[in-house]
């Protein structure tokens, strides 16, 4: 797939993301679930490890009820947002402040949602 960037695209994947963010930050899968693709899944490359969403909103629900649940913040230093051809399909790449590089996969049939968040290794 070839990708390049679009300077003014797209403000609803950017909000969309922005609720999607702020809702893992506050622990509320249910609305996770409304921005994440059916297939959404999580990889870990250095450890290895895929987690699917059933074990992640598990995971998550467990935590808020135990009042545990309180994930940092990752320092940004950029983020680049590269749109396929017919712009249906975003790859973001986020840049950390320990050289740390995470990417997410978007997709938009009708509406945006995340299909893969990948912690690179």
């Amino acid at each position: 797939m070839q990708y390049y960037e679009v300077s003014t695209m797209d403000n609803q994947l950017e909000k969309i993301r922005d609720i999607w963010v702020n809702a893992f930050f506050t622990g509320n899968f249910n609305l996770l679930a409304q921005y994440e693709h059916a297939d959404f899944k999580v990889v870990y490359e250095q450890e290895g490890r895929v987690e699917g969403t059933f074990t992640r909103y598990e995971r998550i629900a467990h935590a808020v009820k135990n009042g545990v649940w309180k994930p940092q913040k990752p320092a940004i230093e950029f983020e680049e947002f590269e749109f396929d051809r017919d712009l249906t399909h975003c790859k973001i790449l986020i840049g950390l402040e320990n050289q740390k590089q995470i990417q997410e996969l978007w997709g938009n049939q009708g509406a945006w949602k995340i299909i893969e968040l990948r912690f690179l290794s």
